[in-house]
C-alpha cells in the first residue's frame, strides 16, 4: 500500500455534494476547507455534518479546516460597477453619506486616512486597479488611476508595506469559529494574521470556549506579516503560504523569495506549513494541468510543504476530482526523489519528558533509514511525538495511534503522519504492539518480512519509561 507522505487540502463549497467528497477522499484528500468569507454556519451546517457522519462510518478520514473571514478591507455595494480609465482622479471616501455614486468609491477601512501617504500606491479589486494617492482630506483620499479597470462591489483593498489598525478577529468570525468549535473542526485558518499577538488573541478564544484542541494555521498574507514572521510562527500550530495576497502586496517576482523565507522559519521551530493559491488554477476549466503547475507541486513536494492546496480548482471547478489526482500523481513522483536528513528544530519546551520524546523520535527516523524499515509506529496520547516525527521529516510513513478522538483528525495537514484510533492504550507496550501489528495487517499497510520501528512507553512504578523497538511482521 503506497502511502502519500505530503498532505493534500481540498477546498469546497458549502453546498457541495457529499457524494463528491468521497470521491475527492478516495483521489487522496486529506483536508477539507470550507471559506467562511462566503460561507455561514447556516449554509454550512449540513455539509459539515455530513462529513463527521461519512468520517464515523470510516467512509472517509477527513479532518476539517476553518479558513475566516479576517479583518480585510474592502470597497462598498455599488449600483453599477465603476468604470476607470487611466489617469482619471476620484475620490475614496470613509464616509457613506458624502459618496457621490457615479465617480466615487467607499472604503471600509477608517484609517486609510491616516495609514497611506502622498504618492503611495493602493491596490484595489486584488491588482485590477492601481491608484495613486495624490491628496488627503478630512473623509476621503483623492487618487489617480494608472490604468483602466471596472470596480463592482465589496472589492479587496491592499495597502501593501501598511501597519493595519485593525483586530485578529472581526465578529463574524468569533461567530464562525464558535460554531467550527460545535461542528468539530480540527484547524481554524486564520486571515490576515499580522502579528504575533494576533495568534495569541485567537488562541485564547478558543481556548475559552472549548476549543483548546483546535490548532492554528496562520495565513501569511501581507508585509507586515512577513515582518513579525518569527512571532507568528512561533505561536501558531501551522502556517499557510497565502500566495493571492500576498502577491498582491508586493513585486510578483519577489514572492517566490518570501515563499522560501517562510518554508525556512517553519522548519527552524518544526511547524507544518501549507502552500496554497493556483497550484493548479487552470483545471477549473480544463481537463489537465498546465506544465508550470505541475512543476509548481513538485517543487513545493522537493522544497519539503507539509501540504498543498486546492482552492478554486475543486471549489468551483469543471474537474475537482482530476485536479487531485493530478496532484496526488505528481507529488508521488516528487516524493521518489526526496531524501530527508531530519534536521533538527526549536521547541517552545523546556520539559525533559519533551526533549527526550523529541530526540526519540528523531533516532527513530535515523534508524528506520539505516534499515529499511517500512514504517515508524507511534503510540501518543498528546500528538507531539507524531508532530515531533512530522517535523523531522521522515522518509517513511508515520503511523500514530491514538485513542482520543479529536487527536485523531487533528494530524491531517502534517507531514508524513497517518492516524490510527483503538478504543485504548494498555500500561503494557507489547499490548499495544500486538493491537497496532494486527490493524496494519488488517489493513494491509505490512505484510510478513517488513520491519516496523515501534515507539511508545511502558508505565514502571507509576513512571513512564519511553522505548523504542524493532519488530519484524510475520504471518
Amino acid at each position: 500500500m503506497q502511502m502519500q507522505l505530503t498532505k493534500i487540502i481540498a477546498t469546497v463549497r458549502d453546498d457541495y455534494d457529499p457524494q463528491k467528497v468521497i470521491q475527492l477522499s478516495d483521489a487522496g484528500v486529506d483536508v477539507i476547507r470550507i471559506n467562511f468569507t462566503h460561507a455561514t454556519p447556516e449554509s454550512s451546517a449540513s455539509l459539515m455534518k455530513e462529513i463527521n457522519k461519512l468520517n464515523a462510518e470510516g467512509r472517509t478520514h477527513l479532518s476539517l479546516l476553518l479558513d475566516t473571514k479576517g479583518p480585510d478591507i474592502r470597497t462598498g455595494m455599488r449600483e453599477t460597477p465603476l468604470q476607470v480609465k487611466k489617469n482619471q482622479t476620484f475620490n475614496i471616501f470613509v464616509d457613506l453619506e458624502n459618496l457621490t455614486e457615479d465617480s466615487d468609491i467607499f472604503c471600509d477601512y477608517p484609517w486609510i486616512l491616516k495609514d497611506v501617504n502622498i504618492g503611495q500606491q493602493v491596490i484595489i479589486d486584488s491588482g485590477l486597479l492601481l491608484v495613486e494617492v495624490k491628496e488627503i482630506a478630512k473623509d476621503h483620499l483623492v487618487v489617480k488611476a494608472l490604468n483602466d479597470a471596472e470596480i463592482g462591489s465589496r472589492r479587496h483593498i491592499n495597502l501593501p508595506g501598511v501597519k493595519i489598525w485593525l483586530p485578529a478577529m472581526i465578529d463574524k468570525d468569533k461567530t464562525d469559529i464558535l460554531f467550527g468549535i460545535k461542528m468539530g473542526i480540527a484547524y481554524v485558518a486564520a486571515s490576515f494574521i499580522r502579528t504575533g499577538e494576533n495568534v495569541k488573541e485567537i488562541r485564547s478564544f478558543l481556548d475559552e470556549n472549548g476549543g483548546d484542541s483546535v490548532k492554528i494555521i496562520s495565513k501569511i498574507e501581507n508585509k507586515e506579516a512577513i515582518d513579525n514572521l518569527e512571532d507568528i510562527v512561533k505561536y501558531s500550530d501551522g502556517i499557510m503560504i497565502a500566495r493571492g495576497d500576498l502577491g498582491i502586496e508586493m513585486p510578483i517576482h519577489e514572492l517566490p523569495v518570501y515563499q522560501k523565507k517562510i518554508l525556512d522559519m517553519c522548519f527552524v521551530y518544526g511547524k507544518p506549513v501549507i502552500i496554497a493559491t493556483e497550484l493548479m488554477k487552470s483545471m477549473v476549466t480544463n481537463p489537465f494541468p498546465t506544465r508550470a503547475e505541475v512543476s509548481d507541486v513538485y517543487n513545493s513536494v522537493m522544497m519539503r510543504a507539509d501540504a498543498v492546496m486546492l482552492s478554486d480548482e475543486t471549489a468551483v471547478g469543471k474537474y475537482p476530482v482530476k485536479a487531485v489526482q493530478y496532484m496526488q500523481k505528481t507529488i508521488a513522483e516528487a516524493e521518489k526523489l526526496t531524501n530527508n536528513k531530519h534536521k533538527d528544530f526549536d521547541i517552545d519546551c523546556t520539559e525533559e519528558s519533551e526533549i527526550l520524546k523529541k530526540s526519540l523520535g528523531r533516532y527513530a527516523l535515523m534508524l528506520a533509514d539505516e534499515i529499511h524499515a517500512k514504517m515508524i509506529v507511534v503510540f501518543s496520547a498528546s500528538g507531539n511525538l507524531a508532530r515531533y516525527l512530522s517535523a523531522f521529516k521522515p522518509n517513511v510513513p508515520v503511523v500514530s495511534f491514538t485513542a482520543d478522538e479529536k487527536l485523531h483528525y487533528s494530524l491531517g495537514i502534517n507531514y508524513g503522519i497517518f492516524s490510527e484510533k483503538v478504543e485504548k492504550f494498555w500500561s503494557h507496550m507489547t499490548e499495544n504492539q500486538e493491537i497496532a501489528v494486527k490493524i496494519l495487517k488488517e489493513k494491509k499497510m505490512v505484510k510478513k518480512g517488513d520491519q516496523v520501528i515501534l515507539v511508545g512507553k511502558k508505565v514502571y512504578h507509576n513512571s513512564d519509561q519511553p522505548q523504542m523497538r524493532v519488530v519484524r511482521i510475520e504471518e
